[in-house]
Order: C-alpha cells, then sequence, then structure tokens
C-alpha cells in the first residue's frame, strides 16, 4: 500500500484547489444573489486566507508534536465542514464562517503533505505530482462555475462528501504508506525554542528572499483566483462558459507541464546549489511575469489562450519550485516550522491583500486598471530579487564547481 497514502493526499489536495477556485468562480453569481460589492467579495476571498495562513504556523508547530495522520484527518474534515456551511449559507455570515473554516482546515493538508513527500528521495518529481491537484482542481472549479450558474448552493456542496470520506480514510492503518507516521516528524523534534525556528525566516537572506518571491507569487495567483472571472467578462466581454472553458484549458495545459517540469528541474539541481535553485526560480519568474503581459495586452481570444497558459505554467511551478527551495536551504527538522511559518508571512502579504486591494481599486478606477496595474509590478519586483540573490550565490561558487545541473 506504499502508493496509498500519496494517492489520498493527491486527492485531498484536489478537493482542497476545486474549492478554491469553484467559489470564486462564482463571484458573479454570488455578487447579484447575496448583494456584495465588488469591495466586500474581495474580503469574502480574503477571509478564506486570513484563516488559512494564520492556521499554518500552528499546524508547523503541531507536526512536531502529533502525527501527521491526525493532522491530515482533522484538515481535511475541517475544511469539508467549512464547505458544507458555505454552501448552505442564507446570509453573509454564514459565507465567511465557511470560508474561515475551510482555510483552516486546508493550511493542514499544504504543510503536512510537502512535508512527507518532500523529504524523500526524488522529492521534486513527489512535489510536482502532489501539485498536479493545483491546475486539474481549479480547472475544475471553473468548469463546474460556468454549468452551474442556477443552482451554485448544490454545486457549492459537491465537494463536501468526498472530503468526509477522504478525511476518515486518513486514519486507516495502510494509509501510512509503509512509513512510520505515528510521531510527528521523520527526526527528532528539535531542541531549538519555536521562535528561534521562526526567526530563521528573517535571519537567512536566502529564506527571506524564498518567503518574497512566494508572496509574490500568492498576491499574483489570489488576485488571479478571485478577479480572473470577473475580468474575462466584464473587461473582455466573455460569457461565463466561455471564461469558464478558456481558463479551465489553459489551466490544466499550462499548469500540468509547468509543474511536472519544475519537480524534475528541482530533482536536477545538485544538492547545495543554491545558485541553482534561485536561477531556477529567476526564469519561471519571468514566463510568468510574461505571460501576464501577455494576457493584458493580447487582442484575440488566441493569444490570450496563449498568455494564460505560460502563465498559470509558471505560477503553478513556482508553487513546486518555492516548497522544494524551502526544504533545501533548512535543516529536515525545522522543515515544519519553515513551511508553515513561510506561508504565514507569503500569504500575509501575498493573496491576503491581493483580492481586497484589487477590488477596492476596482471601485475606484475600474477592474482593468485594477488587473493591470497590480498583476505585472509585483512579478517585476520578485523577479529582480530572486535574480539579484541568484548572482550572490553565484559569486560563491568556486570557478571549477559547474552552478545549476547536475550530470
Amino acid at each position: 500500500m506504499a502508493v496509498f497514502l500519496p494517492v489520498l493526499l493527491f486527492l485531498s489536495n484536489l478537493l482542497n484547489y476545486l474549492d478554491r477556485q469553484l467559489f470564486t468562480a462564482l463571484f458573479p453569481v454570488l455578487g447579484p444573489a447575496y448583494h456584495l460589492s465588488d469591495a466586500k467579495m474581495g474580503l469574502l476571498g480574503s477571509s478564506f486566507t486570513l484563516s488559512y495562513l494564520v492556521a499554518a504556523p500552528v499546524v508547523g508547530v503541531l507536526l512536531d508534536r502529533f502525527s501527521p495522520r491526525t493532522l491530515l484527518s482533522s484538515g481535511v474534515l475541517v475544511f469539508s465542514l467549512g464547505m458544507a456551511i458555505a454552501s448552505t449559507a442564507s446570509g453573509t455570515v454564514g459565507l465567511f464562517s465557511g470560508r474561515i473554516l475551510t482555510g483552516v482546515g486546508e493550511a493542514s493538508l499544504i504543510v503536512v503533505g510537502p512535508r512527507i513527500l518532500g523529504g524523500q528521495k526524488g522529492g521534486g518529481v513527489r512535489l510536482g505530482l502532489f501539485f498536479l491537484a493545483l491546475p486539474i482542481g481549479v480547472a475544475a472549479g471553473f468548469l463546474l462555475a460556468s454549468r452551474a450558474l442556477s443552482d451554485f448552493h448544490r454545486i457549492l456542496f459537491l465537494p463536501v462528501l468526498p472530503g468526509l470520506l477522504l478525511g476518515g480514510m486518513f486514519l486507516l492503518p495502510f494509509a501510512n504508506g509503509g512509513k512510520n507516521l505515528e510521531r510527528g516528524a521523520e527526526c527528532e523534534s528539535p531542541s531549538v525554542p519555536v521562535i528561534s525556528r521562526f526567526s530563521l525566516l528573517f535571519l537567512d537572506v536566502r529564506l527571506r528572499t524564498l518567503v518574497f518571491l512566494q508572496s509574490v507569487t500568492f498576491f499574483v495567483m489570489g488576485g488571479m483566483s478571485v478577479w480572473l472571472s470577473v475580468y474575462l467578462t466584464r473587461v473582455r466581454h466573455l460569457s461565463m462558459r466561455e471564461a469558464g472553458q478558456t481558463s479551465a484549458v489553459a489551466l490544466v495545459i499550462g499548469g500540468v507541464i509547468g509543474i511536472l517540469l519544475s519537480g524534475y528541474f528541482c530533482d536536477k539541481v545538485k544538492e547545495g546549489d543554491s545558485a541553482g535553485i534561485f536561477f531556477l526560480l529567476s526564469r519561471t519568474q519571468f514566463l510568468a511575469l510574461a505571460g501576464i503581459c501577455l494576457v493584458l495586452v493580447a487582442d484575440r481570444r488566441p493569444l490570450l489562450l496563449v498568455g494564460m497558459v505560460l502563465s498559470s505554467g509558471a505560477l503553478f511551478g513556482l508553487n513546486v519550485s518555492l516548497v522544494a527551495a524551502f526544504m533545501r536551504m533548512s535543516a529536515p527538522s525545522l522543515w515544519g516550522c519553515v513551511l508553515g511559518g513561510g506561508l504565514f508571512l507569503s500569504h500575509l502579504g501575498g493573496d491576503l491583500p491581493a483580492g481586497t486591494l484589487i477590488g477596492l481599486v476596482s471601485t475606484h478606477l475600474g477592474l482593468k486598471a485594477g488587473v493591470e496595474i497590480l498583476l505585472p509590478a509585483p512579478l517585476l519586483a520578485g523577479l529582480l530579487a530572486v535574480g539579484w540573490q541568484g548572482m550572490r550565490e553565484s559569486s560563491r561558487i568556486e570557478p571549477s564547481k559547474p552552478p545549476f545541473f547536475s550530470g
């Protein structure tokens, strides 16, 4: 049953990302139904992120003390409960409560899953397979939203029962994938105080750069997640069905290719080659910026699709590369706190303000201005930061030691 745990992780992550995108893709319907302004819709999207980022470092600490299976099961059950509450909400209180619970539960999955998979040989590829759920789940969310305009309550409830089933399956005796997952870590819990472990994210310049780049990535992905459907329908004048189909095709093609390539290239970077990791990140960041710019300037649907494929592939690929980079640049005993703390800081400066900020700019200057200003600018800043750090790391490499790829 060695593949049982990775399959459970993939399916749970699939529901995670399906729920995230399904909810925000229905904003054009939820807005009128619940009388939500653009600013309030942005706040609703950010409420999920706020609960998620607060829960992430807590899960990182708990990972040193409790069984990963217990944390995974609890997390999946909690986010399933949140989905159920949001899908049956009669007002904004129910919507916000459901999204907050969903964020708390999903934080457990995203911290614990990579911690289990990334520490094994070929961790880049394993992480890539885990994050394949991202484009597939997001695309499924777009497609379901485009076909569920008349009964959005029923379609929002769709992931709930599978989520409850998967949450219970993590507790089955053979759900450990042949590994000892009854303790919170593969190695002994570190004696370093919790505050000191989290402080590495501020003291280590490489980790600081990774946090900044992850914040940029999350900001753009969060902004696109909340506002892409509205942008395509309101600014580009696509129908809900056309917007959903275009987004789904781009996310699946770009996401699958980008994630698998990122996992492969992460494993090709030599152990200890920090410059190689940063140059891999900078090249992926450049592709993301190029793709976003193409989306914003494309005057034909085929070019729009190409831009969405390129940007989706690069942004999704960055998720894999960044998780692998965090784990490469910290000790295994610190992975829980580094991953959880990194998620907290990155969401705090990334997708938490993204939805609300674009909503506020949209209210005052129009959605077109909000998207065209607030998506490319952070990507450019991230590209400059990671490129600069890559050059710094490269200057430390001996001339006889070729960087980046091994063998």
